[in-house]
């Protein structure tokens, strides 16, 4: 089945439960620089891949949400071009997945805060260099780094 299409920008998805996500549980395209998607409260599950996908412009910012049994709740796109996505992941629990993806050199930007981890130590916030068409792009580092992954470690607990 498929997930939420957001077309263009500037959606709010609140208090919605995805149970055994298929590609994606949200998919955020088009809008432009100005446009904010939110996700208040709800939360997925088994999500083999991405749980939240920005194909668009923008902002997204993810807050009061449960996540469990996934790849990755956030992920830019990192063959779309530089788009300049600013990702705000706020009072999330997830259980048993990764937090975020950035495309770095396309100066996507990450503000994490008051995460619950349950399961096994993982990289909280990651990013690759995108690619132009085709290939997928690859990790190329993790962890806090000033604009691009903006978060404390102690902002992040593991219960």
């Amino acid at each position: 089945m498929e997930g939420v299409h957001c077309e263009h920008g500037d959606c709010l998805v609140q208090n919605v439960w995805w149970n055994d996500v298929c590609e994606d549980a949200l998919s955020i395209k088009g809008g432009s620089a100005s446009s904010m998607t939110r996700v208040v409260g709800g939360g997925a599950r088994s999500a083999a891949d991405k749980v939240v996908q920005h194909n668009g412009y923008g902002s997204v910012s993810i807050e009061g949400f449960y996540v469990q049994d996934f790849g990755k709740l956030f992920r830019s796109c990192g063959t779309c071009g530089d788009k300049g996505v600013s990702i705000s992941i706020k009072n999330v629990f997830a259980v048993n997945g990764r937090v975020s993806i950035l495309t770095k050199n396309k100066s996507d930007r990450a503000t994490i805060e008051n995460i619950k981890i349950k399961g096994k130590k993982v990289d909280v916030c990651s990013w690759s260099d995108g690619t132009g068409a085709g290939g997928e792009p690859r990790k190329s580092g993790v962890g806090p780094s000033g604009s691009g992954c903006s978060y404390s470690p102690n902002t992040i607990t593991y219960v």
